[in-house]
């Protein structure tokens, strides 16, 4: 059996496949990742890992579960977590190494063309906007202690506004005019938004989600408000304490490179971190990034749980 295994390892080799002696590589990722069978056959036959997708849950839950079981990890490597909760996850020493960016896109609300036109409603220009008496209950947001775009449009108002004052008061006026708190950016679009017979015409969510809701008839079903946005990117990296290190950072490698990258647009509808990848001419039209973006320069580590502390009390009393 010896040289019958000896003749199997040279084979696989002169095969451009790699041997390894611990195959599985372990990703956790929140419950928006995509990634096709074809890609994950790519990679596999590329490194000669296996590899297991984790999701779990919105970019914040993802988050807490890699830090509370940081001593025991359940992952080698992990993607989505985002500039809102990264410094969270560097601040308790769950990531090995520099993080790799792979994404981004622009946090802004999104509107439901169709009922704003049948019912004979003026949409919001800003999302300050909102508050007013014309958009009582229209609007869905997720909820920002564990959405990373909850969290970023609470960073946005921050930026938005000269005092804490005034973004308390932009909070309570948003909750008096009839705003949903949704757990997850998954619920607020896919459950709550009109376009999938829910009851809000107003989502938050991404300045390229209305690539995704094209009509049939090649016009947008969805648009979105463009000034005064958030930039979020979404990284990957190896979990500190990783079983396997090598498998890990080959596959951080793998969503950077050319292939993955490609992919990002029309699977996850996001523009590739990686400069010169091309995205869909149609997006040009349909996916523009935001005229205006706010909240770059905050020190979001440093005041996040203050934020999310006033924002409770706002909505759990």
């Amino acid at each position: 059996m010896k040289p019958l295994a000896t003749a199997i390892v040279a084979v696989m080799a002169l095969g451009g496949c790699q041997v390894h002696e611990n195959t599985l590589v372990r990703l956790a990722a929140h419950d928006s990742f995509v990634m096709s069978d074809e890609l994950i056959d790519q990679f596999e036959s590329e490194t000669g890992y296996q590899l297991e997708i984790l999701r779990l849950g919105d970019t914040g839950a993802l988050t807490n579960q890699l830090i509370l079981t940081k001593n025991a990890p359940v992952a080698d490597a992990f993607f989505g977590i985002d500039n809102t909760f990264l410094g969270r996850a560097e601040e308790e020493n769950i990531i090995r190494g520099e993080p790799s960016a792979i994404d981004y896109s622009d946090v802004c609300f999104n509107l439901d063309i169709g009922w704003f036109r049948e019912n004979s409603v003026t949409p919001p220009e800003t999302w300050r906007d909102l508050v007013k008496e014309e958009f009582w209950n229209l609007v869905v947001i997720s909820n920002p202690n564990t959405s990373s775009p909850g969290l970023a449009f609470l960073a946005s108002t921050h930026a938005g506004f000269d005092t804490p004052e005034g973004v308390q008061s932009y909070w309570r006026a948003l909750q008096a005019n009839g705003v949903k708190v949704a757990g997850s950016w998954e619920d607020a679009y896919f459950s709550d938004f009109t376009r999938y017979g829910g009851n809000y015409p107003i989502v938050l969510s991404y300045c390229s989600s209305p690539a995704a809701e094209v009509l049939d008839n090649g016009e947008a079903g969805t648009v979105a408000l463009l000034e005064d946005a958030f930039r979020q990117t979404e990284f990957a990296g190896v979990l500190a304490g990783s079983a396997n290190e090598d498998a890990a950072a080959a596959l951080v490698e793998f969503l950077v490179g050319p292939s993955f990258q490609a992919s990002l647009p029309e699977a996850m509808y996001v523009y590739p971190a990686v400069p010169g990848t091309q995205v869909p001419e149609s997006w040009a039209a349909f996916a523009k990034p935001a005229t205006s973006t706010i909240g770059e320069n905050l020190d979001i580590d440093s005041h996040r749980e203050e934020w999310l502390e006033n924002w409770s009390e706002i909505f759990d009393n």
